[in-house]
């Protein structure tokens, strides 16, 4: 009797089995059906500016991606027009479009970047960028040197590898030369992110003049300035004597570096003796600290 019950209870659970496998089929297609099809590849990334749109500043946008693709860029206006379009693709890699509206209209633009050879439902990709009537305020102060709004990933990387290019384009026959890096980043058709922050921050005429040596460093940082991105560096020794070098600090825009202790020049004696007294020691005072939170010119830093 014992193997026939057990046979009748095989019997019995391999129909459920199969219904369940069955209904865990159908609802992994459905779930495989809802989604949509990936368009945004890795390192695709939009850069508009300024920071907060409207319509007194000209409004200028940066589609970048890694695939060497053929396609074109349009600025489509709120009431649907193309204002601006452009298939002049740069770089490579990354490789970017840019395209620029001088006096924009208030209201819900989109960017739209066509790309041949994408798949069908890949082939247009946009973004909306809304254009407010009135200046907005800038980006708020926080406890960091500037705030942080956002992080350093590819498609970031890609947008500030498009900027670079674009601020020292010139035809490959054209000698370029300024005296300052400041003439280049105080100019407008060149700089992308000219006064981005609303705070007239590129309009001071300040001098900016790295070394060569510090020129890639100050670039990443303004670029980070601007964006809202981290920024850090390390203090170490030069090495010697057998010895490698050593980082023993880092600072960054959280955690910043303690103003330096600075000794003015040696002040005279008051002594009225015969005999000259030995000079007094050299005054210390700590450079005042630059107070927290955005400031309008990043020659503040």
């Amino acid at each position: 009797m014992l193997p026939v019950r057990l046979s009748s209870v095989r019997d019995a659970i391999t129909p459920f089995l199969i219904a369940c496998a069955l209904v865990v089929v159908l609802q992994t297609q459905a779930r495989a059906e809802d989604v949509a099809p990936v368009c945004d590849e890795y390192g695709l990334a939009l850069l508009s500016t300024p920071h907060a749109p409207w319509k007194g500043a000209p409004l200028r946008v940066i589609f970048a991606t890694e695939k060497p693709q053929d396609g074109a860029l349009a600025l489509i206006s709120p009431s649907g027009k193309v204002a601006v379009q452009t298939s002049d693709r740069q770089g490579g890699p990354p490789y970017f479009w840019h395209a620029e509206i001088a006096s924009p209209e208030a209201g819900t633009w989109q960017a739209k970047l066509t790309r041949q050879g994408a798949a069908p439902g890949c082939r247009d990709i946009t973004r909306d960028i809304v254009v407010a009537r009135k200046k907005p305020r800038g980006p708020g102060s926080s406890k960091a040197v500037w705030p942080l709004r956002d992080k350093w990933d590819r498609g970031n990387e890609n947008l500030y590898a498009a900027w670079l290019q674009i601020l020292f384009d010139a035809p490959l026959d054209e000698d370029l030369s300024w005296k300052a890096l400041g003439e280049v980043l105080h100019n407008d058709s060149r700089n992308v992110l000219f006064n981005h922050l609303g705070l007239r921050e590129d309009q001071t005429r300040a001098t900016i003049r790295p070394d060569c040596a510090d020129l890639p460093y100050f670039l990443r940082a303004y670029y980070a300035f601007k964006m809202g991105l981290p920024f850090g560096y390390a203090n170490c020794t030069r090495g010697g004597g057998g010895k490698p070098p050593r980082c023993t600090k880092w600072w960054n825009v959280v955690k910043e570096e303690p103003a330096p202790m600075t000794k003015t020049a040696r002040r005279k004696s008051r002594s009225n003796s015969l005999i000259r007294g030995a000079a007094a020691s050299p005054a210390r005072y700590r450079t005042p600290a630059r107070p927290k939170g955005l400031v309008p010119g990043f020659q503040h830093y």
